[in-house]
């Protein structure tokens, strides 16, 4: 039944054909009845009408009464006319347990006929019919009545609302906004069906005591009521509420005139995701709230299981035809209560250097701050009114404190400030005086391509392992290779396994994954050619060009020194051995000297014991020309020569001496 037509446009419809149905009877004369405009354009004044319970309305025909006339009127639902001015009508004042409809004073203008109803009540809507009768001619008229119930006034129970939601009592037809400490201006304009809040730029907020001055439909009398806002911002109201059986979890968004458009849920557990939306759902899952347009956004978890008990995040997302805004909660539906901590971070984070760079760790509750600090001390403090334009060169990264966030970008990420040791802290005073912190490392290539690990240490004859990433991690690879410190070069692929290995050493680690921007190599036994600079090189999706990296081999055995990067570095057995060359230094200089120490002193002591032998030869009283002495001796005789060390033990040294003649 014509479904499509507006409620107001039906009645409208309803109404001419009644008046069709019910004509205009005339015996005679009928064409000077319908000869002004009025009458032209409808005989009942008015012809719909909507009234509110407990007003007063008023029915007339637009043909005046002369001498002689009735005016008759019939109720909804009946079948009898009533003669106004007859004893029938029911001209009685209003009892208190009934409250019945009243016939009040019909002639207004005394040639009028009419009739005043009130108190109206439901019972009074439908078709009212008046019939004026002058002789034998008729005229009648139909008024559709439809009874409303009272407006209803936001609901403000002290007098005060929370933020700039709408402010229009039910069926607003107009309404004037005045602020009640400050000037009359805005009740200069009026606004049409809803009421706002005037705000300028000097009054962003709206915050202070308004009036408002309302007409509404069905109500002569005008509504006045003054309201006060407070200035809040948006927010999400969190609640979990347990029953052995089933779990509810709500996200109530509040203080906005934006709608919900739609409810997310996430189970950290697992990562499972829920599009929760009204009279949607599983035989374990579904929507629970009073609606997308009152903002509410619930969960209901029939029979709980363990992954259920754990931290759920609710995301919702909100806006107009224009806008679109998300925010949400973290809610911890566990059966005992989790210290505050971190559970989400990258033990490493790698970048491109001089690109926008994201550093995040997330917390499993709500967090009124946090901050990181950098390699070089540095601090950033951190909030999410951050934002990109404030040309600081980093801001806030995640969707909300409230969702446990923490998150700093960089719009240009530096090698030589950023790349180091990182912590970011966390705290929410209402759970823990301490905050909570965690490190990472953050490590920064030159290209799209970093190595897993600058350098790699193993021994020649065992197997090492080189790899390199994509940036930003993930990124698919359609392709790697390597290139050996020798210059050989070759690419890998699922094919190259331990079983078929490239110049019989070289395989695809298994674990790597080019969908995933890994690429892996592993020696299955180092030789001494693979010591040195390694280039891992790939080639990213939609990239013309590949990019390359760059990792050290180093065996830690061998003690020279290795260069990388157009540096010296130094291994740990590199360094040992030089201070065990340092070592040996010192203490061959210190046995050289006293060797040279021992022979002179030995000299000279040899010296002493000759001169005391030739004394001896001359005691013998032998002649004393000494080479008359010689000649006595044989050929080949031995002098034994006694000589004593620094110690002052002795020793016997034989020494032969061929004296000749």
């Amino acid at each position: 039944m014509v479904r499509w037509l507006p409620k107001r446009t039906f009645r409208i419809f309803l109404t001419l054909f009644l008046y069709w149905c019910y004509g205009v009877s005339t015996v005679r004369g009928a064409e000077n009845l319908l000869t002004s405009f009025e009458i032209r354009h409808g005989y009942a004044y008015p012809r719909w009408i909507s009234v509110a319970e407990g007003e007063l309305i008023h029915l007339r025909l637009l043909v005046p009464m002369q001498t002689g006339d009735r005016c008759l009127y019939r109720e909804p639902g009946s079948t009898k006319d009533i003669d106004v001015h007859g004893e029938e009508q029911r001209m009685q004042l209003p009892d208190a347990e009934n409250n019945p409809t009243v016939i009040n004073d019909p002639f207004v203008n005394g040639n009028e006929c009419g009739i005043r109803v009130s108190p109206v009540q439901q019972r009074d809507a439908g078709f009212w019919r008046l019939t004026l009768v002058r002789g034998q001619e008729q005229i009648r008229g139909v008024t559709m009545v439809d009874v409303i119930e009272r407006p209803i006034l936001p609901e403000v129970s002290d007098g005060s609302v929370g933020s700039l939601e709408d402010i229009s009592p039910d069926r607003t037809e107009y309404c004037y906004v005045q602020r009640l400490d400050g000037g009359s201006e805005g009740l200069n304009v009026p606004m049409h069906e809803r009421c706002s809040v005037p705000l300028k730029e000097t009054d962003p907020t709206g915050a202070g005591m308004w009036r408002v001055v309302a007409g509404v439909q069905g109500q002569m009398r005008e509504i006045s009521y003054g309201i006060h806002i407070e200035n809040k911002e948006e927010q999400i109201v969190p609640s979990v509420h347990q029953e052995p059986d089933y779990h509810v979890l709500s996200c109530h968004l509040r203080y906005t005139r934006l709608m919900l458009k739609f409810c997310r849920f996430i189970r950290l557990a697992d990562n499972l995701g829920l599009n929760v939306m009204p009279g949607l759902g599983t035989t374990r899952y579904g929507y629970t709230g009073a609606g997308f347009e009152r903002n509410e956004c619930g969960l209901e978890i029939h029979e709980p299981d363990g992954l259920d008990k754990g931290l759920w995040k609710c995301v919702l997302g909100y806006g107009d035809a224009e806008l679109t805004k998300v925010s949400g909660a973290i809610l911890d539906n566990s059966d005992t209560i989790l210290p505050l901590a971190i559970i989400e971070r990258e033990a490493t984070v790698t970048a491109q250097n001089r690109t926008l760079t994201m550093l995040q760790c997330n917390v499993n509750k709500p967090i009124d701050y946090c901050w990181f600090r950098g390699p070089h001390g540095q601090f950033y403090s951190l909030s999410e009114a951050l934002a990109p334009e404030g040309n600081t060169g980093h801001w806030y990264s995640g969707i909300s404190l409230a969702m446990g966030d923490c998150g700093i970008t960089f719009e240009s990420i530096s090698d030589l400030e950023h790349a180091g040791l990182w912590h970011c802290y966390a705290g929410n005073g209402r759970i823990s005086a301490v905050e909570v912190s965690t490190t990472f490392t953050v490590r920064i290539s030159v290209s799209q391509m970093i190595s897993v690990a600058d350098k790699v240490e193993a021994r020649t004859g065992f197997s090492a392992l080189l790899g390199c990433d994509s940036i930003p991690k993930g990124t698919p690879l359609q392709y790697c290779r390597f290139v050996t410190p020798t210059g050989e070069a070759f690419s890998l692929n699922e094919n190259v396994t331990n079983e078929r290995p490239i110049l019989d050493r070289y395989y695809t680690n298994p674990n790597h994954d080019l969908a995933k921007g890994s690429c892996s190599l592993v020696i299955a036994s180092v030789g001494p050619d693979d010591v040195g600079e390694w280039i891992c090189a790939g080639k990213i999706e939609g990239h013309p060009t590949e990019h390359i990296a760059t990792v050290e081999l180093v065996d830690p055995q061998d003690d020279s020194t290795q260069q990388g990067d157009g540096r010296s570095t130094l291994s740990a057995a590199s360094i040992s051995g030089m201070v065990i060359g340092s070592i040996a230094i010192v203490a061959t200089a210190f046995g050289v000297g006293w060797w040279r120490y021992r022979r002179r002193l030995h000299e000279e002591v040899t010296t002493v014991n000759q001169e005391l032998q030739m004394r001896s030869f001359d005691s013998l009283g032998t002649s004393p020309d000494l080479g008359h002495m010689m000649g006595r001796l044989q050929i080949g005789e031995t002098i034994s020569v006694i000589s004593s060390d620094s110690s002052g033990s002795t020793r016997a040294s034989h020494q032969s001496f061929r004296l000749a003649h």
